[in-house]
């Protein structure tokens, strides 16, 4: 669930990349990525748009581990909603590769991470 002090910021195809939070750190404004991941809180709200602009939405192509009960799992984002987050087991688009969807909450949570 999105809470009511994020503020959606959109690209200017009106695609959401993440949200500013003024109330968290207030006075200072916190960017949210699309994953509802906080970065550093910044001073501006232009600031804090510039942040989000940088992060965008290309961490969506990243490889992610997750781990299922003690076991890790490598995944892919395969799609994002306001309350949650779809993983697949399929690490490409290949027909041929069903995979396994894993479907996490909204946001994203702390065993949900990237693999360098």
């Amino acid at each position: 669930m999105i809470p009511a002090s994020w503020v959606p910021h959109r690209r200017d195809d009106g695609e959401v990349v993440g949200w500013i939070d003024m109330a968290v750190a207030e006075p200072l404004f916190v960017p949210i990525d699309r994953l509802g991941r906080a970065t550093d809180p910044v001073d501006d709200w232009h600031e804090a748009e510039q942040v989000l602009e940088r992060v965008g939405l290309r961490f969506l192509m990243d490889r992610y581990v997750i781990d299922e009960g003690g076991r890790e799992t490598v995944v892919r984002i395969a799609h994002v909603y306001d309350d949650r987050i779809v993983l697949t087991t399929a690490l490409t688009d290949a027909i041929e590769e069903v995979g396994r969807e894993i479907v996490v909450p909204f946001p994203a949570p702390a065993g949900l991470r990237r693999v360098e």
